[in-house]
């Protein structure tokens, strides 16, 4: 009996939950499952599957363009502190300009502490609707293991930043306080992921 054969004989006997798990197997490992995962699935079963799909849909295409576009942001603040650090450090160079640099220094270090705490709101947005979908299959990882790394990043990116920011020497209080996302936020960004997507 070849090893088709033997799939043959034992698919029909695995369980929904067995089904899923071999699925998302295959996904984390980029690979494509087994077709007679799904074409020996009871027919009282589809409902299921159709959400589970709905749900992994939501996570690699949805979230996993957000983020994306939070890494994005997370290094256009990297960047925006750097040059904060050099604005300081020219004015104390430049004598005659320092009260000029001073200025330039306050104002962009206000925007690096505003970024870095909307950053760290989205970065949170995007966890909490992981765990969101991952208890409502019964805490399996659902999402990429490259997405995870990525997110993951951010957020080590994110805390460095802030202690970056709070121990450079640059004559203002960077004090950033990193709080949570509001709860209208989080269900906002649910509702988007739950919404079917549809070409234009």
């Amino acid at each position: 009996m070849n090893a088709a054969s033997r799939l043959d004989r034992v698919m029909p006997k695995l369980s929904f939950d067995e089904r899923l798990d071999g699925m998302l197997a295959a996904y984390h490992a980029d690979r494509r499952a087994a077709p007679a995962l799904l074409r020996t699935m009871a027919d009282s079963d589809s409902a299921r599957w159709n959400r589970v799909a709905d749900i992994l849909d939501a996570l690699h295409g949805g979230l996993g363009y957000y983020i994306d576009m939070v890494e994005s942001f997370v290094t256009q603040l990297e960047l925006r502190l750097a040059l904060v650090e050099q604005s300081a450090q020219l004015g104390r160079w430049f004598k005659h300009r320092q009260a000029e640099m001073e200025q330039a220094v306050t104002l962009q270090s206000e925007r690096v502490v505003w970024e870095l705490g909307q950053r760290w709101r989205e970065v949170r947005l995007a966890e909490l609707a992981v765990a969101h979908f991952s208890e409502a299959l019964g805490g399996r990882t659902l999402l990429h293991p490259a997405m995870t790394a990525t997110l993951h990043d951010c957020r080590e990116r994110l805390l460095a930043s802030r202690e970056r920011l709070e121990t450079a020497d640059l004559g203002v209080d960077c004090a950033c306080e990193l709080s949570e996302p509001p709860e209208a936020d989080l269900e906002r960004m649910l509702e988007l992921l739950r919404a079917p997507r549809a070409l234009p």
